[in-house]
């Protein structure tokens, strides 16, 4: 009867207990020369987690490509195929974070539940339109828990004329990882004009491209802090990087400079309203200092408090959109400058 209902309780997400922080969530993706996407992720808590969730799309959209329609922007010919050769398992929680991680001899492979084997540690599989979830359960008294989950987005690439492409998104990110990263590589290093990339995620991440030794382009790097986004990558590849593209979606066309052109226009609009924030969060920041005689003339602990919290908005503003204007960091200073006044004035 506990097995039945465990199970019961496998086929609904469970979500990391608060016990149990998420210290890091690794995904190291690589692109196949079949034209799948091998995805290696780790999840790493600081504590002992027995269940975990995650939900993994191999879809964009819930339709099927009638190979009619083609739209670069958004279009069922970005969809993977299905989701194969998953792969779940414990390892020791590593230390040091790095992609080397991945080797085979750390991995104690997890089975898929049966509910007539008497093992503590199994995973469920629940497939959906657009992908699965799969739910870990471990029974273990280790003090740190790390999950490995392995699995391949089949046939996501889609064949150009000119170019190949390479459009997905990484879903279901806000686990609650305090730290996320994101690697994507190629099949092959390359020095081909015909080789781009765009990643669209959260403002607030970095990105790095990985280059060889003799400085010829592998892929890229992106990481993020308490990300709660998916993270879109798009790339266009010289042709010689797929070697077998029998079931891959075609487009018969020459894809290279729409492709570009449609990025190009989203990197401008993001421009365009990331300089409308920072002129509004200039303006605001002028009135703020203007504002300040209402501290001189109404000296109310309330009020202070009020007007320390609205400096520490806008230095957030600042900081998360990397504008790091110096002066703005500055007006913390003044609600405390005036505080200090006020003391020795009404003394």
């Amino acid at each position: 009867m506990k097995r039945v209902l465990l199970l019961i309780l496998l086929l609904i997400p469970i979500n990391a207990k608060a016990d149990a922080n998420i210290t890091n969530h690794l995904i190291d993706a690589e692109i196949e020369i079949a034209g799948g996407l091998r995805v290696k992720e780790l999840a790493i808590f600081d504590g002992n987690m027995e269940d975990f969730s995650r939900t993994i799309n191999y879809k964009m959209i819930d339709e099927a490509w009638e190979q009619k329609d083609i739209n670069f922007k958004e279009s069922p010919m970005y969809n993977g195929y299905s989701i194969e050769n998953i792969k779940i398992a414990t390892l020791p929680a590593p230390s040091k974070l790095t992609f080397d991680i991945f080797k085979e001899d750390n991995l104690n492979y997890l089975s898929l539940l049966d509910p007539k084997s008497k093992t503590k540690s199994f995973y469920t599989n629940i497939k959906s339109s657009l992908g699965s979830t799969i739910n870990i359960h471990n029974e273990s008294k280790e003090k740190k828990t790390a999950y490995y989950i392995e699995y391949v987005i089949s046939n996501v690439i889609v064949v150009h004329n000119d170019v190949l492409e390479l459009n997905y998104t990484f879903k279901n990110l806000d686990i609650g990882a305090s730290n996320s990263i994101i690697r994507l590589i190629l099949p092959y290093s390359t020095n081909s004009d015909l080789y781009n990339f765009w990643v669209h995620g959260p403002k607030s991440g970095a990105l790095q491209e990985v280059n060889t030794s003799s400085g010829d382009k592998i892929g890229v790097i992106t990481e993020f802090s308490n990300l709660k986004n998916e993270v879109n990558f798009r790339m266009t590849l010289p042709k010689e990087q797929v070697g077998i593209d029998v079931y891959l979606n075609k487009t018969n066309t020459d894809a290279l400079d729409k492709i570009i052109k449609i990025e190009n226009t989203k990197l401008n609009n993001n421009n365009q309203i990331l300089k409308i924030i920072k002129y509004a969060l200039i303006v605001v920041s002028i009135i703020y200092v203007i504002g300040s005689f209402i501290l001189i003339k109404y000296h109310d602990k309330s009020i202070l408090l009020l007007y320390i919290l609205l400096g520490i908005i806008l230095t957030l503003f600042n900081f998360i959109f990397k504008y790091h204007i110096i002066y703005i960091y500055l007006i913390l200073l003044i609600p405390l400058i005036i505080n200090l006044i006020n003391k020795k004035r009404y003394k």
